[in-house]
């Protein structure tokens, strides 16, 4: 909203200072900013001042606005204008059949079949009709757009794509108002787009008996803590916990919470009380003591943190995270050397494009005083994470072993730049500076 009320600021600063543009082409200007910021309640504002001469590019984005309200019948008066100016329009068309789906106009899709060209809308033949030719009914046709919008998204992740996409979903779900997955997917395109609010009105629509109502929660809970207001995110789990008391998804929800607060007490409490369940049925016990033992070792308990590590693996003894993390700390502390560059060649095989897994190869190279290795592979490290300042701080080592000691005090200093409090390296950073300094 800070954004939006800047943006309108600007663009009234510049029309009071030029006196060519005319009320409408102010509204026209808000509208098409608000479209752009996902404020549709505004856009709605400003286009029903825009009156009845709008061209098909400004049709199109009252078209957007009207369906992601919810406005199906002020769409479809829309769509009807924007098809007697051009006939390909396909949002047009979706907006229209849909329309027609609902009001189980046949008459409609009898037109749309006779005049069109079949094959130049695709599309709407995979979304409206089976391969037999009928109309598909209310759900099918929802169910065609959500996987269309699946297949979309996976390939343009970026805001102009998210207009669309929620354009489609919208309709999805007024096609079929009980389609949850389609509420969860369009929750989670507002929390990419930092609206939290809204995301938090669609995860609140999924209920309470569905798979993704856990995960719903969870998410409302996390983006209150991105907002300032982690308590709230808290007091939200714990109230669903008191309801549910043995729900192993709600127990992990919380645990994983605190986790990410850096409140790990916390989330060795919760952590431990989903192993004392002892469930038959839950199936990531690896991963809750593989979390609960991130907490032990950033509360400096490492030998109840490689207990947990370990046990983990004799659960799953192939996961490339928890192989890193227990191999990376014996690195850490000079011990079972060997055993740690076993295990993480063999995460790393598993999963070359983890740059914490690379960087803690890269490290095992440069403990066992294989230096070209070592460099090699840490230099690649930071070409895939070049703001990571801890193999910031180990390219500099590295360096400096080789005697390339400018170029380590470079990184040192990048590293110390980049370095968080949590990283726990600033201090040594400082030291080693210093020493390269003095000589």
């Amino acid at each position: 909203m800070l954004n939006f009320c800047r943006n309108i600021l600007i663009i009234l600063i510049i029309l009071s200072a030029n006196r060519v543009y005319s009320s409408n082409s102010s509204s026209y200007l808000v509208a098409n900013i608000a479209i752009n910021l996902f404020e549709f309640d505004r856009a709605k504002v400003e286009f029903d001042q825009l009156g009845q001469n709008l061209d098909e590019s400004d049709l199109h984005n009252q078209l957007l606005t009207y369906v992601n309200l919810n406005l199906l019948s002020e769409a479809n008066s829309v769509a009807k204008k924007i098809i007697a100016i051009n006939d390909h329009n396909q949002e047009a068309w979706i907006v229209h059949l849909a329309n027609a789906i609902i009001k189980k106009d046949s008459i409609t899709f009898d037109i749309f079949k006779k005049n069109q060209d079949k094959s130049a809308f695709n599309l709407l033949n995979y979304i409206f009709f089976s391969n037999s030719g009928n109309i598909k009914n209310n759900k099918l046709a929802a169910r065609s757009i959500f996987e269309v919008v699946q297949a979309s998204e996976s390939e343009n992740n970026n805001r102009l794509s998210y207009k669309f996409l929620l354009f489609y979903l919208s309709i999805a779900m007024m096609l079929d108002p009980s389609f949850t997955e389609a509420y969860f997917y369009s929750a989670q395109i507002y929390q990419k787009l930092e609206n939290y609010s809204k995301a938090e009105f669609f995860y609140n629509l999924i209920p309470f008996n569905h798979i993704l109502f856990v995960d719903s929660q969870k998410n409302i809970a996390i983006n209150k803590s991105k907002l300032g207001l982690p308590n709230d995110g808290a007091e939200l789990l714990k109230n669903l916990l008191e309801n549910n008391n043995q729900n192993h998804g709600i127990i992990v929800a919380l645990a994983d919470f605190y986790r990410v607060q850096k409140n790990y007490n916390e989330a060795i409490k919760y952590y431990t009380k989903i192993i004392n369940l002892k469930n038959n049925t839950f199936k990531e016990y690896w991963k809750t003591y593989y979390f609960r033992g991130i907490c032990f070792e950033r509360l400096k308990k490492w030998d109840l943190a490689e207990k947990d590590f370990l046990y983990s693996l004799k659960i799953k003894s192939n996961s490339p995270e928890v192989l890193n993390y227990l191999a990376y700390g014996w690195l850490e502390r000079d011990i079972y050397l060997d055993k740690a560059m076993s295990m993480l060649k063999e995460a790393y095989q598993v999963n070359p494009e983890s740059f914490y897994i690379a960087d803690s190869l890269a490290w095992g190279f440069y403990k066992k005083n294989e230096l070209k290795k070592a460099v090699n592979l840490m230099e690649k490290v930071i070409v895939m994470a070049p703001g990571e300042a801890i193999s910031l701080d180990h390219l500099g080592d590295i360096y400096f072993s080789m005697n390339r000691k400018r170029e380590a005090s470079y990184f040192w200093k990048q590293a110390l730049d980049l370095a968080e409090p949590e990283d726990e390296i600033s201090d040594e950073l400082i030291k080693k500076l210093e020493v390269y300094n003095a000589g």
